[in-house]
C-alpha cells in the first residue's frame, strides 16, 4: 500500500494538511462504496514533522505529528502552504533539507501546495524547472530562486516526480492524478467527480490527463510536449515543437519516440482529441466547431484522429457521452 507523508511544521495551514489526509481516506472509501476507513483504506496517510513534538498552525491550533521524517522512505511527500512574513527567504532546517533530497533521489513524488513550494525551491530541486505557487511569491522567486520557471498563473504542472499546485482546487486535483498514478484510474475517476476536480482550464486538463507520457529522463523532450499541451489547438506542426526544443527535425522526432512511446504527431493528435472529448459532451457545440477548437481542420480529420485514438467517431463518443452523463 502507498505510503504519503505530509509535513507539517509551525505555521503550516493545517485545514489544508488535515484536508489533504482526509481526501486520501475519501478516494478509499468512494473506491470501496464503504465508509469503514480501515477496510477501504488506500494508502497509509501520517503527518510527520521534525520532531514528534505538537507543532502550531498558522491559525493556533496545534497539530501532533504521528511520526518523524528521520528515516522515512515514503512513496509521496506533501508539503502544504506556509505563512512566510513578509517576502522573507524561506529558511529550510538541514535536517527536512536531507530528508527531501534523499526521498527524491530514492524515487519518492513530492506534491507542493502553493506557498509550500517555495520550501521545496530552496533545495535546489526546481532549479531548471517549471513550478506554479502563489501569484504574490513572484517576487520572491525571482530574487531567490531565479533557476526556476515559476509559472503562478498556471494551476498545476506536472514535471516528472514533481507536482505543485498554485491553490486550494488544484491540490485536488494533484490528489487525484496520484490516485490515478497508484491505484487507477476508475478510483481516481470517482474521486474527481465527489470533490469537483478536473474544472481547471483546458492546459492543465491536459497536462494531467497526459502525464504518465512524461514519467522519462529527456528533460528537453518534456519541456516539448509542455508546449504542445499550451498551443494544440492552434495550427501546430511537429517541426514547431521541434524548433522549440531547439532540435532537427529528424534528432527531435528520434528522441521523442524513444522517451514517449509514440510518435510527436500522435502526441499532437492525443491531445486535440482529448480536448475534443470534453467539447462533445457540451450540447450545442457542433462537430465542425470542436472541430476547429482543438486544432483541426476540419470534421474530416478529427473524424480520423478520433477513430485511431478512441475506436469510434466523434457522433458515436457523443451519444454514449451524453447518455452516460
Amino acid at each position: 500500500m502507498p505510503t504519503v507523508h505530509i509535513y507539517i511544521g509551525d505555521d503550516c495551514w493545517g485545514g489544508l494538511a488535515l484536508l489533504t489526509k482526509e481526501a486520501f481516506a475519501i478516494a478509499g472509501t468512494l473506491n470501496a462504496r464503504n465508509a469503514d476507513l480501515a477496510q477501504s483504506e488506500l494508502f497509509q496517510v501520517h503527518l510527520v514533522g521534525l520532531r514528534r513534538a505538537p507543532v502550531r498552525s498558522f491559525t493556533g491550533p496545534m497539530l501532533v505529528p504521528e511520526a518523524t521524517v528521520r528515516g522515512a522512505r515514503p512513496d509521496v511527500i506533501v508539503i502544504p502552504p506556509f505563512y512566510f512574513r513578509d517576502e522573507a527567504s524561506a529558511q529550510l532546517p538541514a535536517r527536512l533539507r536531507s530528508w527531501l533530497l534523499q526521498a527524491y533521489e530514492a524515487g519518492t513524488l513530492l506534491l507542493c501546495m502553493a506557498s509550500g513550494v517555495r520550501l521545496l525551491a530552496a533545495t535546489g530541486l526546481l532549479d531548471g524547472r517549471e513550478a506554479t505557487g502563489n501569484l504574490s511569491d513572484q517576487r520572491v522567486f525571482a530574487r531567490d530562486y531565479p533557476q526556476v520557471r515559476f509559472v503562478p498563473e498556471t494551476a498545476l504542472v506536472i514535471d516528472d516526480r514533481i507536482i505543485t499546485a498554485a491553490s486550494i482546487n488544484p491540490c485536488m486535483d494533484a490528489c487525484a492524478y496520484l490516485v490515478n498514478h497508484f491505484v487507477g484510474e476508475a478510483a481516481a475517476h470517482k474521486f474527481s467527480r465527489y470533490t469537483n476536480s478536473f474544472s481547471h482550464a483546458s492546459y492543465e486538463k491536459t497536462a494531467l490527463k497526459n502525464a504518465a507520457w512524461k514519467q522519462h529522463g529527456d528533460a528537453r523532450i518534456r519541456q516539448a510536449q509542455e508546449y504542445v499541451e499550451r498551443y494544440f489547438k492552434q495550427d501546430l506542426s511537429v517541426e514547431d515543437a521541434a524548433r522549440r526544443a531547439a532540435m532537427s527535425v529528424r534528432n527531435f522526432t528520434r528522441r521523442f519516440q524513444a522517451a514517449v512511446g509514440m510518435s510527436a504527431h500522435s502526441y499532437i493528435a492525443r491531445c486535440r482529441v482529448e480536448h475534443a472529448k470534453d467539447l462533445l459532451v457540451q450540447p450545442g457545440v457542433s462537430i465542425l466547431q470542436v472541430a476547429l477548437r482543438c486544432g483541426f481542420r476540419n470534421e474530416v480529420t478529427l473524424r480520423r484522429a478520433f477513430g485511431q485514438h478512441v475506436g469510434m467517431t466523434p457522433a458515436c463518443f457523443r451519444a454514449g457521452g451524453v447518455r452516460g452523463g
